[in-house]
This record gives C-alpha cells, structure tokens and sequence, in this order.
C-alpha cells in the first residue's frame, strides 16, 4: 500500500475514535468485584467487605456512635493492619481532620472494647498514647494511623462503618427479636432486623419472660439526659444499644414495631428508688401493656391498654401499676420534647423536666425525665407511680416490645 493512504487512512481513523463518545466506568471506589455500591458518601473496603463513611462534622464519642447508630452502623472496628491501611487510604483521601473517633473504648476493667461487639484482638497505639486511664476513647491519627485515647467529652471527626447487607446474618428475613428467636437465636444481644428503611440494628432480650424482646429504651445512669433531646433525637432515637447502656431507639422504628402485628405488648421494668428516703432502694418493679405508637404526622399518638391475654386475666399488669396510674393515662395523648411540646401546660416540660413523653397537663409517670430531678417524690424528672400511690424516681428503667404469643 501506498505510504501516503496509508497515512491518511490511519488519521481518519483517529479522528473518528477521538469524535466518538467515551463510556464512563463506574466508580472503583464504592464498588467491589461483585459490583455491590455502597450509598452515597460511603466507600468501599475491599478487605473487610463494608461500607464507611468519613464524618467531618466532630462530636463527643458517644455522639458519634449515636450518630453512626442511627444510620444502622456503628463506629468502625479495625481487625488488622491490612485493614487500616485501607482506612487510612480513605481517610486521606477523602477526610478533612487530623483525627477520627473509632469504635475502641476502654472499660471500666481496663480492657478494650468495640462499640460493634467484634473481637479486640488489634490495635496500633503508639507507645504512650494509651497509658492515662482517665482517657478512655480511641482515636485514629490521619497522617500516621496510630491510634490514641482521648476524654470521651473531646469533641472529634469519626468513621461510621456499614456492613455489606448481603453478609448481614437475619436482617433479610426477620423483622423482630421474637422472629429471631423462633429462628433458633437464644443469645441476648445486638441484632440486625429488617425494616421499611433497611436493616437497623436492635438490642434483642432473649431471656426474661420467654424472650423475642426489642428493647426501646434503657436508662442505667445519669450520663446521658433525656428529658432535653429534641424532637429529631426522638425521630431517630438517640444513645449507645447495649446491654448496660443509655438508649432511646427512635419513634419511628417503634412506630413501626407496634404496629406491624395485629397486638403488641409493652413492658416495663424498674429498678430501684433513687430517693435517699424511699423504702424501695433495691426493688423491681414490672408491668405489660397493650401498646400501639401513631406515626410522626399524629405527633407520635400513644395507644395503651391493661393487657389482658384473656378474660378477666390481670396477670399482666405486674406489681408496677395495679391502680392504673400508669401510661395507660396517656391514651391519645401526642409526644412532647424541649422544641415541640403539645402539652396544653408547657412548664411540665420546661419547669418540671418531664420531655420526652406523652403529656397532657404533665403525667404520673415520666421514664425519660430529668435522671437526678429537682426534688424526689414531687413530680419532677424521671418518675414513676407505683400502685397508683408511692412516686420513685428510678435507678435504672427498660422498656421493652414484643408481638403478643
């Protein structure tokens, strides 16, 4: 062939391949080889096959977690130093902060602890950086990768970790603790469940009263308030699940937990009388309701009723409420918090520290009040009536939801 044509042959050839519309290729960064995308504003960790997100905006420790908890994760767990250099790859990538809150946590024994359960068994504190027992919560270093513990109250960026739903165990089939334990779980503790907004992970109660429990709120201490939470807390829900931890759940998942079945049952349980002058210092209380919570556009309407699993049946309503002064007094009544309170008198929210509860013209009971309240006995905080008669501010409270049997 002539070299010219040649020639010109092989330009007209290059200058239809540069005219011709270039294909895209997906993003290699939140995808794996299965081509499983994480949301947007996650990104891919090949080695662990899970999804994290890189939160800029800093907050104390718990917060984080909270924050991660109500996207159904928790704070990232690190299993080896393969890992965390994947870590660190993404946080350089796409982090602003010099640190980032992870999931260890120091107990009170001394040992570590990740806030997803998985197994301490790594870590890369730099020699030094985890010696003060005062300092309890971990952190990741940008730059180098090494970790240090901080105060829990230092305020920090942190890394949110999402498991591939696909390797989740139960989210895909069961949408309660009860569907879990009829499906051979016997083990108290975190689950993930299914539910209209994806799996969210709940702390499951399979033990007392035949098990299949989701637990919706918990109090232990004083160390995370209730009674001021804002409305979008509530929505969300707000606190670290576990065992022995401080929780609210969220009004829309409950929502959804009591009305999902034809009759769900409400149970709480107290502990204790935080009155230095009360009789009940060391004593249980328990009682079970018929409960149904109305969506977000009724305000979170409350629907409560002595359970009685048959005819003239009254063993549900425990030793806590005999007399009825009880949250089945808050029957249609709206949800109130610090910034929206459908309390016809304000000051039961403002003045005596009842938020985050069903009230009208305040209540005789209050399980998310003020933990340490102005005065004991007197309608402040954190209250429950026992027997219709003896008002205790609670040492510890747990409220519970499972499907009638």
């Amino acid at each position: 062939m002539n070299k010219s044509i040649f020639l010109f042959i092989s330009i007209i050839i290059l200058n239809i391949s540069l005219a011709l519309p270039s294909k895209k290729l997906p993003s290699k960064d939140n995808r794996n080889k299965d081509n499983f995308q994480c949301d947007d504003g996650w990104h891919w960790l090949t080695l662990k096959k899970t999804c994290i997100k890189i939160q800029d905006s800093p907050l104390n420790w718990a917060d984080s977690e909270s924050k991660c908890v109500i996207d159904g994760t928790h704070l990232i767990s690190i299993g080896n130093a393969f890992e965390e250099e994947e870590v660190k790859t993404v946080m350089q990538q796409f982090g602003k902060c010099d640190n980032y809150w992870i999931g260890a946590k120091r107990s009170s024994n001394g040992n570590f602890t990740w806030s997803d359960n998985n197994k301490f068994s790594y870590n890369n504190f730099k020699t030094g950086n985890n010696n003060d027992p005062t300092k309890s919560c971990t952190s990741i270093i940008e730059q180098t990768s090494y970790w240090q513990t901080s105060d829990c109250s230092e305020k920090n960026c942190f890394i949110c970790e999402k498991p591939n739903p696909s390797n989740l165990p139960n989210f895909a089939t069961y949408s309660d603790c009860e569907e879990l334990k009829e499906a051979g779980e016997t083990k108290s503790g975190m689950y993930f469940i299914s539910t209209k907004n994806g799996p969210k992970k709940v702390y499951c109660e399979m033990e007392i009263e035949n098990g299949g429990w989701v637990v919706i709120q918990q109090r232990v201490d004083d160390s995370l308030e209730f009674w001021n939470q804002k409305w979008s807390a509530y929505k969300q829900g707000f606190g670290l699940l576990g065992e022995a931890s401080n929780f609210w759940l969220g009004n829309d998942l409950i929502h959804e937990l009591s009305s999902k079945d034809l009759k769900v049952i409400l149970r709480i349980e107290l502990w204790g009388d935080q009155n230095p002058a009360s009789p009940y210092k060391n004593d249980y209380w328990w009682s079970e309701f018929n409960f149904e919570l109305e969506d977000e556009t009724t305000d979170y309407t409350l629907h409560a009723s002595i359970l009685q699993r048959y005819p003239n049946d009254w063993t549900g309503t425990g030793n806590a409420s005999t007399n009825w002064y009880d949250v089945t007094c808050e029957e249609g009544v709206k949800f109130s918090t610090i910034d929206k309170i459908n309390d016809p008198m304000k000051k039961c929210v403002t003045d005596y520290h009842l938020g985050g509860w069903w009230l009208h013209y305040c209540s005789t009971v209050s399980l998310n009040g003020e933990y340490k309240p102005a005065k004991y006995a007197d309608g402040y905080g954190f209250i429950w009536l026992i027997d219709g008669e003896y008002q205790i501010n609670p040492i510890k409270s747990r409220m519970l939801l499972r499907k009638l049997l």
